[in-house]
């Protein structure tokens, strides 16, 4: 109960200091009840298919999916599952994994890893259709390259975290994490009952956390974080029209970035790798204030927040590690 008294508390002071009108109807409703309220919604309907995927007894199906992946890297049957759902819902798969966890059918060390893999490939493959169709016709070649980018960094983490998992791995002799038995009936009473218990836990903590959230923002305290990594945006490597791309993307949101590109790359100030790279720059700068903006508070919900925070940092700090490698390696084959 510390964390979320903390957060709202913190959150009302900082609003009253700003400007209490923030707490207004008209001005809290549109920004903050009805934001919060689409989360819970999203929440909740993750919460409802993890136990629905586990009370029924689908997740040895699931896992079937991706056993050739998960066994090769010495992951058991709940992870396999969880990967396999991560294609469909990144909240059901996070779901799934607290909720094993809490049960004792795997360890913190095997959640930190089945979830940083999937915030791999799953991930990516999960947005594509709606990135695709944002960046590719407004930067042809260029947005190609740059989601080919992309895909094959979140490829990289995921194999990459497989293969360490496997050779760091303590295996089970059975090879598998313990799972209950189901007698292939779903008790819809006792996933109410889970459903219930778990809810109030993650509106407990969600809530408060993104009222913080929404107070930081107001506050100006993320848009200062915008502000500083865009003015400390400046390579010698690059052209004027290539940074402004990157500021765009950084100070505004990252739609505003690939429209900035599309119009440079149209009128032949940027080459298509110049394009590629500043698009890769606003990528890096802008989504780790993002994901903290927009991710925190799901986080804090379905896990705890100390560990939804951790995660989230790993997860953004193996992200930016790898788009740059798979980058540099694109500009040697370029040039």
């Amino acid at each position: 109960m510390f964390v979320p008294l903390l957060c709202g508390i913190s959150a009302l002071g900082i609003i009253l200091h700003a400007d209490p009108a923030l707490l207004h109807w008209q001005y809290a409703w549109p920004e903050l009840v009805r934001p919060l309220i689409r989360m819970l919604i999203y929440l909740a309907m993750g919460l409802a298919v993890g136990l629905v995927v586990e009370g029924a007894g689908w997740a040895p199906f699931l896992a079937r999916l991706a056993r050739p992946l998960t066994r090769w890297g010495g992951l058991g049957q709940t992870s396999g599952a969880a990967f396999a759902t991560a294609f469909v819902s990144g909240t059901a798969a996070n779901t799934m994994l607290m909720e094993a966890m809490r049960d004792g059918r795997i360890s913190l060390r095997e959640l930190r890893i089945a979830y940083l893999i999937n915030t791999g490939l799953p991930v990516f493959l999960l947005h594509l259709p709606t990135t695709f169709f944002i960046v590719v016709p407004m930067t042809r070649t260029a947005g190609a390259i740059y989601l080919a980018l992309n895909g094959t960094a979140a490829l990289c983490r995921t194999l990459g975290l497989l293969a360490w998992a496997r050779a760091t791995a303590h295996r089970r002799q059975s090879g598998q994490s313990a799972a209950p038995e189901h007698s292939g009936r779903l008790d819809l009473n006792r996933v109410a009952a889970l459903f219930r218990r778990r809810f109030s836990r993650i509106i407990l903590f969600t809530a408060p956390v993104y009222f913080l959230i929404y107070a930081l923002t107001q506050a100006g305290v993320f848009e200062a974080m915008r502000q500083a990594a865009a003015q400390g945006l400046s390579w010698s490597f690059l052209p004027v029209e290539a940074a402004s791309v990157v500021i765009f993307a950084v100070a505004a949101e990252f739609t505003s970035g690939i429209a900035a590109a599309g119009a440079l790359l149209d009128a032949g100030s940027l080459t298509t790798a110049q394009t590629v790279t500043a698009l890769i720059l606003g990528t890096i700068a802008a989504t780790p204030v993002r994901a903290l903006r927009h991710q925190l508070p799901s986080h804090a919900g379905i896990f705890t927040p100390r560990l939804g925070l951790v995660l989230l940092l790993q997860s953004q700090f193996l992200r930016i590690t790898s788009l740059l490698a798979v980058t540099g390696c694109y500009l040697l084959f370029a040039a």
